[in-house]
């Protein structure tokens, strides 16, 4: 496959791993990224998340100040967070001030917690966040590098992820292109587990 078609799959498993009750937040950190820009830009532009109305851009929120960094850090606004959990921001935001120790938990301060535990255990003293469980390890890849000559080029592939091949007209290239699909499979294999570990069907 070639970098568009491994891009192709990589989205089309994103947008799965939302519609399976993964948020925003969670599937970048899934990725191993740090802002959610691609991964919200994606759900948007596919009609998954609802397209933020303009006079919501610069619109302000009575939140905490350290929810307001933490948005900010990750590349987002309230609304847009809001967005991606189908909440009413000033709904949301009004949830957000009562302590959940208080009375029912509601399903922004689930939000809260899952996307950001930290923030959560400073705004309302629960349990400490625990250390997210790391992916389990997979086998060390090792590479092929052969020369075809019916197509005159040098095929990389790894024999422990068959899907993984690279061509190229010299060793540097075919291997670059193995490299690009590994890391596209290693991506698609942390969001398979990020479901899984969050008991999402």
């Amino acid at each position: 496959m070639n970098r568009e078609d491994w891009e192709g799959l990589l989205n089309s498993h994103i947008i799965t791993a939302y519609s399976s009750g993964l948020s925003v937040v969670e599937i970048t950190r899934a990725l191993g990224k740090l802002r959610i820009d691609h991964v919200h830009n994606l759900l948007r532009d596919t009609g998954t998340i609802a397209i933020m109305d303009r006079t919501e851009y610069r619109r302000t929120y009575p939140i905490h100040g350290k929810l307001t960094a933490a948005l900010r850090h990750k590349g987002y606004t309230f609304g847009r967070w809001c967005l991606g959990w189908h909440f009413d921001p000033d709904t949301a935001a009004a949830e957000l001030r009562d302590n959940p120790e208080d009375g029912p938990q509601r399903a922004v301060h689930d939000a809260l917690r899952r996307d950001f535990p930290l923030i959560y255990f400073l705004l309302y003293g629960s349990q400490p966040p625990q250390t997210p469980q790391r992916t389990p390890p997979l086998p060390h890849p090792s590479v092929i590098i052969e020369w075809d000559q019916g197509n005159a080029r040098y095929n990389a592939r790894v024999p422990e992820y068959s899907e993984v091949v690279g061509i190229g007209s010299d060793w540097t290239e075919a291997l670059e292109d193995a490299k690009m699909a590994y890391c596209f499979l290693m991506s698609i294999y942390k969001l398979n587990f990020a479901i899984k570990r969050n008991g999402i069907k």
